[in-house]
């Protein structure tokens, strides 16, 4: 497998090019001739917030300066108004276009599919004076928040879709990532997401497949069309793991048929999914049904992937990667500054918030390539937290070198160098990482060649 760091260095140094002077003028961020054109601008907020996740506008005029700009902090406060929003945001769109990784991790489990998209949203809290943009969900949450749909390609680590909405938007609500899913695509979303229409959607007309937690509530037929009494057949069966061919929603216009894979839940796993369906109950002035506390002694999903591609191991197993994109988030507000967004005036927080997503956007195409870049055999993943803090410490020279390629690619190289050397997660015997845990089911069930089949990988 290579990295090769000749076209990388050449994509980014080209986003930041003589092309964003066009993005630029179109959006009337730059009118006239100025010492701040676009380029420096872009140069200065992404990689100013890059080296500094909570940058001032001091400290951003000091990444002015060392693009030789010479601003003030009131001045470059002038220039964040709804021009430069729509500059930044027309720069966001393509960075998400351009910054895509074509190497996919070397997981046969996973490599059974054209991709493995994972869906999931996080909320922003805003000031109340972008309520009526960005309107909070109420109670004891913000009055305004925002909230972020991302959907992330696990198998190419590529951020596959990225939608802004309001914070008392439904994940229910939220379709859009149904239009980018590719034919033989596999779909990984929490209950937020259940929706049978959706999962219709995917089946049949995406040609793509579904793995899900089952919601309860939803009607369950046999295949020949008799209901099924799922807590009724969970009380009869031992408790050992099975699957069964079910119908999914008893309309006509749904019946999707689906795998129902069952699994006994660990006792003190099940007293906890307890405990919290009846404070959630509790909250919302409800008593749960014994029926409905009994089923938390299952895990229970249910998928449209035949049990030649996965087993029932393979399906547990594989659930386990939707939390990466949780870990996508964390990354994002904790080290990448999102979960503090400075400001009062809406043109300075979307700034801020795009120009940070840009940033986010390069963090995810340098990790990418290299998140098993010693091969899946040696247990070794890359930490992007890693990537990120040494991001940050090589932003400033990255920003004085764009615009000189042979430069630019000296100072990234050098960054790579560093993270391959010191950008890994811990070994873990114990518990080990999901890619590796994959890998391991990959070989049981012969879909690997083992540790010599992999090539390290290799920067040129």
């Amino acid at each position: 497998m290579k990295l090769n760091l000749s076209d990388s260095g050449t994509l980014v140094n080209d986003f930041f090019g003589k092309a964003v002077e066009t993005v630029a003028r179109s959006t009337k961020f730059v009118q006239r001739v100025s010492p701040l054109n676009g380029r420096k601008f872009l140069q200065a907020t992404v990689l100013g917030f890059i080296e500094k996740p909570d940058a001032s506008l001091s400290d951003l005029a000091q990444a002015c300066l060392d693009l030789d700009v010479e601003i003030s902090a009131q001045g470059l406060d002038q220039r964040l108004n709804e021009r430069a929003v729509d500059f930044l945001k027309e720069m966001f769109s393509e960075a998400m276009d351009q910054f895509k990784n074509e190497m996919p991790l070397s997981l046969s489990v996973l490599q059974q599919f054209t991709a493995v998209y994972l869906t999931d949203s996080s909320v922003l809290p805003l000031p109340v004076n972008m309520a009526d943009e960005f309107p909070g969900c109420g109670g004891n949450g913000p009055v305004a928040s925002l909230k972020i749909q991302l959907v992330f390609d696990f198998l190419q680590g590529n951020l596959a879709q990225v939608a802004f909405r309001p914070g008392r938007e439904p994940d229910q609500k939220y379709r859009d990532y149904l239009e980018i899913l590719q034919p033989g695509s596999l779909s990984i979303t929490d209950l937020g997401y259940f929706h049978l229409d959706s999962f219709k959607n995917i089946m049949f007309e995406r040609d793509a497949y579904v793995l899900s937690w089952l919601l309860p509530s939803t009607g369950l037929l046999l295949p020949e069309g008799e209901p099924l009494d799922l807590a009724m057949m969970l009380r009869q069966h031992p408790r050992e793991a099975f699957e069964m061919d079910v119908l999914l929603g008893k309309k006509k216009k749904h019946q999707l048929p689906c795998r129902l894979i069952c699994i006994p839940a660990p006792q003190e796993v099940a007293e906890q999914r307890r405990r919290k369906a009846k404070e959630t109950a509790r909250r919302k002035g409800r008593t749960p049904s014994q029926a409905h506390l009994a089923l938390m002694d299952w895990t229970l999903f249910v998928t449209n992937v035949p049990s030649s591609m996965l087993s029932i191991e393979q399906v547990a197993l594989l659930y386990r990667v939707r939390w990466q994109v949780e870990l996508v988030f964390k990354l994002w507000k904790s080290y990448c500054g999102l979960k503090r967004i400075v400001g009062l005036r809406r043109e300075r927080i979307m700034v801020e918030l795009y120009a940070k997503m840009i940033g986010i956007v390069l963090t995810h195409f340098l990790i990418a390539p290299l998140r098993m870049s010693q091969g899946s055999q040696t247990h070794r993943e890359i930490s992007p937290i890693k990537v990120r803090k040494t991001f940050q410490r090589f932003a400033r020279d990255l920003n004085r070198s764009l615009g000189s390629l042979p430069s630019f690619q000296d100072v990234l190289c050098e960054m790579l160098a560093c993270i391959q050397r010191f950008g890994f997660k811990e070994k873990r015997k114990k518990n080990p990482n999901v890619c590796h845990a994959l890998t391991q089911v990959s070989i049981m069930c012969g879909l690997d060649a083992g540790p010599h089949g992999e090539q390290p990988l290799t920067i040129y």
